[in-house]
């Protein structure tokens, strides 16, 4: 029998799925929009997709290496459009597949595994609530006085990770399993913060990555022609980053795009118009994910050789 949790979970995937189709079907006419592309906004569009993916394959390749395993260039490519593909749809459904896949290759432990991504999660995290507080705080400066609880969420999150990251804790394994996790993570990421190289390469990549999200939005706005500021893209992927760590069954389909567009509501850009932007650029994420993932699945994952009786 599901437990309760479970079964809260369902109730709150249905509903955000319900509100969901209801709204993208009350917006149908708008994406007639997308069919105007310009071949320039396309290749735009496309390149920082699958650039911000393959950023997050060059990290699992770093984090390898620093245990001593090298991932070939169809490894670490293959694996990253894998992931993206499962996790966009099943909640690290993506993330399980590499795990296994660097488990059975690799001979890569899962306590490793989860130890090196949950590091470098905590350090994405922090990156993004950092930049997230800087313009948050910078647009309630400018009077966008609807913006102070998450200046205020971003600060508390802010100073949440600094102590997290300055103290060592203890925990029963048997108490709490998600506590166990972060301990885990906290001290693989203590391993990384003393392996120079890696903290370098890592911090520098994810600076990238932040970078390029807010450049892959804006562009996702200028599919539809929406005159909504870089700097408010910037604020819509900070916060999806951690709608993304939301434990949903069906990952954060629909849940990203209502944030995105509550934020751009606040912000004055609109809900239709974030709401809209956040599905295009989703629209475009999945397609050059499942098609490039499709190329490395034999590859990766070949099937297994029929039996020959003689």
């Amino acid at each position: 029998m599901p437990s309760s949790l479970q079964w809260i979970k369902r109730v709150i995937t249905v509903g955000i799925g319900g509100v969901f189709l209801f709204l993208l079907f009350r917006f149908r006419n708008d994406f007639h929009l997308v069919l105007d592309i310009t071949p320039g906004i396309f290749i735009t569009l496309s390149f920082l997709v699958f650039l911000s993916i393959a950023i997050n394959g060059f990290k699992l390749n770093c984090i390898t290496r620093s245990f001593g395993i090298g991932l070939a260039l169809k490894e670490w490519i293959g694996l990253a459009f894998i992931s993206a593909t499962l996790n966009g749809v099943v909640f690290k459904s993506g993330s399980m597949v590499t795990s296994n896949y660097l488990k059975r290759k690799h001979e890569f432990s899962y306590a490793a595994f989860v130890g090196a991504m949950g590091a470098d999660h905590l350090m994405m995290i922090f990156i993004n609530a950092f930049v997230g507080l800087g313009i948050s705080a910078w647009l309630v400066f400018s009077g966008i006085n609807l913006l102070l609880p998450v200046a205020g969420c971003f600060f508390a999150l802010v100073l949440g990770l600094m102590l997290v990251m300055r103290r060592r804790f203890t925990f029963d394994k048997r108490s709490n399993s998600f506590f166990e996790a972060i301990a885990r993570a906290v001290e693989t990421l203590d391993t990384i913060l003393q392996n120079k190289t890696l903290f370098r390469a890592l911090l520098l990549q994810n600076l990238f990555l932040i970078a390029i999200m807010g450049l892959r939005f804006y562009a996702a706005c200028q599919v539809l022609s929406l005159d909504i500021p870089l700097v408010h893209c910037y604020l819509f992927t900070t916060v999806t980053a951690f709608v993304r760590l939301v434990p949903m069954i069906q990952s954060d389909i629909g849940s990203r795009e209502l944030v995105v567009g509550f934020l751009s509501d606040a912000v004055g850009s609109g809900f239709k118009e974030g709401m809209l932007a956040t599905v295009v650029d989703r629209i475009f994420e999945l397609f050059w994910a499942v098609l490039i993932a499709a190329c490395f699945k034999n590859i990766l994952f070949p099937p297994p050789k029929e039996k020959t009786f003689a």
